[in-house]
């Protein structure tokens, strides 16, 4: 009888032993699983003074949803405000915070926001101003000079071109012109007296 119980207890411990490994892997791995989103914001986000936005937050789990907490990381930049499953963050003067939301069952799963406040009356100028100076451009054009006509004298009379080739010669002749005397023309054979 007391084997039996000696087996009994060894095979007791050794089931509450696996029974509490199993315990301790499955709140591991619901606290891993956690996932925390906020629909529409973005990591990096630029609000001017005045700003509201609200929106949606969904922390998922393993088993269903879990509840979360949200912070501002400089109160006196940005305000945030929680109701129900909705945050609402207000910018309130220039500078910089962290909108921080978290979630209750697994405090290091969280989404940060980086909000940056901007005043839209006072444009920002840039920390490394460059600057771009342009080199004149310089156009130079030849001077254009007038160009001079000699007037025309309507009673002087164009020169008269002398022919220099044999068929200028010919063309002349048959027209009534120049001959050149070779005998060819009819008029070479009887001369005017």
């Amino acid at each position: 009888m007391k084997k039996y119980l000696k087996i009994a207890s060894i095979v007791m411990a050794f089931v509450m032993i696996i029974t509490s490994v199993a315990f301790i892997n499955t709140t591991t791995e619901a606290k891993s699983k956690v996932k925390v989103t906020v629909k529409g914001a973005k990591k990096n986000m630029t609000f001017n003074i005045g700003d509201k936005a609200t929106y949606k937050v969904k922390v998922k789990a393993k088993k269903g949803k879990t509840a979360f907490t949200v912070k501002s990381s400089n109160k006196k930049v940005v305000k945030v405000k929680k109701k129900g499953k909705k945050i609402t963050i207000i910018a309130l003067k220039k500078g910089t915070a962290k909108v921080i939301v978290r979630a209750k069952k697994n405090k290091k799963k969280k989404f940060v926001i980086n909000i940056k406040v901007v005043d839209p009356t006072k444009p920002e100028k840039p920390t490394n101003p460059v600057e771009t100076t342009v080199a004149p451009v310089e156009t130079t054009q030849a001077p254009v000079e007038p160009t001079t006509v000699a007037p025309v004298d309507p009673t002087t009379q164009a020169p008269t071109v002398e022919p220099t080739t044999k068929k200028q010669m010919e063309t002349e002749n048959s027209a009534g012109g120049y001959d050149d005397g070779d005998g060819s023309n009819i008029e070479d054979l009887f001369p005017k007296p």
